[in-house]
């Protein structure tokens, strides 16, 4: 008879497809009083204290053991800067000890090395010094001999200037005279043809117009006469104007020469220099690369020597200051890994299981609650 009871009530709710609002509230008060139900149980019979105690006993332990663990893990950073550092002043101070005498070579014998480079790269540095001297010699001496022919060209190409501009208006005052030959040639031809029809005419003013065109025709006569003569003068001074053009170009093209040729064995003189101080830069760079190299190797030499120091502890005033920083560093460790080892004996000595059923009782409060809150605002 129940079991056909609670079938047909599957059937409803699966048919409804949700569970109605009072089954809800029903299932969660229930999962609530369950839950209250237990906890009164286990007071009663005196578990629940039990379990209480035993969960944040273990709770603030390991807290505490988890502190403890960062402190210490700060605290071996901070001697492990100690011991690099003891190693550095050691090494800077020169103090060394019999237990740690080959580790100690070791690293003397790379700054010997790296102070061998050092010598041999100030001696490359040297050299190049004398080489860039001999540069800027060789530059110097081309360039002041480069400035000479250039300030010479110049003046030649100024002159030249000169020179043309004089061509040309020697050229164009020819050819002026030349223009003004021709007009007073057709001129007096014109005005010889108008004496000629004068002389034939009755007219009564033909003494004074004939007159007048002789007049006339002397000065033209004349005129040509001076052009003539002054004609010959100028073309007689074109030759030597061109004469001194060329002389002039001849003289410029000769003086850009010159500098061409200085510039090409200017830098036929400096090519081997250039080689030579390329190759001088090149020793050098690969040298002080040696040197670095060197140099990395000897550092975490130098900072590992602290360990063998602090063994050792070599009396030396420059350390005194380092061993009571490092003796302090020891001590809190010390105490550090004394509380530990006192927390985890009180751990193994608690009952884990209480401990164990106390988070799990909190786990299922917390679950049991979830589930009631979900039900009540109708989310599931």
């Amino acid at each position: 008879m129940f079991n056909r009871i609670f079938s047909l009530f599957l059937k409803t709710l699966i048919q409804e497809e949700t569970f109605p609002d009072w089954l809800r509230i029903a299932i969660g008060v229930v999962l609530l009083l369950a839950l209250i139900g237990l906890l009164a149980w286990l007071y009663t019979k005196g578990l629940l204290a039990q379990w209480v105690q035993a969960g944040t006993q273990s709770g603030k332990w390991r807290l505490r053991d988890m502190q403890l663990v960062n402190d210490s893990k700060k605290i071996e950073r901070t001697r492990i800067g100690q011991i690099e550092e003891l190693g550095q002043k050691a090494w800077k101070a020169g103090v060394s000890d019999p237990s740690y005498a080959q580790p100690w070579a070791d690293i003397e014998a790379i700054k010997k090395q790296i102070e061998t480079i050092g010598q041999y790269s100030r001696s490359l540095q040297d050299n190049l010094n004398v080489l860039h001297t001999q540069m800027d010699d060789v530059i110097r001496s081309y360039d002041d001999q480069i400035m000479v022919v250039g300030n010479q060209r110049k003046d030649a190409e100024n002159k030249l200037k000169t020179a043309q501009s004089e061509l040309r208006q020697l050229e164009n005052e020819l050819e002026s005279l030349s223009d003004e030959k021709g007009s007073l040639q057709r001129n007096i031809k014109a005005t010889r043809t108008d004496l000629i029809n004068r002389e034939g005419t009755d007219d009564p003013d033909r003494d004074e117009i004939l007159g007048k065109l002789n007049t006339k025709l002397d000065g033209l006569v004349h005129n040509l006469l001076e052009v003539s003569n002054s004609e010959p003068e100028l073309a007689a001074r074109i030759p030597t104007r061109q004469s001194e053009v060329l002389t002039l170009n001849s003289r410029v093209t000769e003086l850009s020469e010159q500098i061409r040729k200085l510039e090409n064995q200017k830098k036929t003189d400096l090519e081997p220099l250039y080689q030579q101080r390329d190759a001088l830069e090149k020793q050098m760079k690969n040298k002080n690369e040696e040197a670095q190299e060197l140099e990395e190797r000897m550092d975490p030499m130098v900072r590992s020597l602290g360990n063998l120091v602090d063994t050792a502890r070599p009396e030396a005033q420059a350390l005194h200051e380092d061993y009571n920083k490092l003796d302090a560093t020891y001590q809190k460790l010390a105490a550090l890994s004394l509380e530990r080892n006192d927390l985890e004996a009180k751990l193994g000595g608690l009952d884990k299981d209480a401990a164990r059923n106390f988070y799990l009782l909190i786990a299922l409060g917390v679950i049991v609650v979830v589930i009631a809150i979900l039900l009540f605002t109708k989310v599931i």
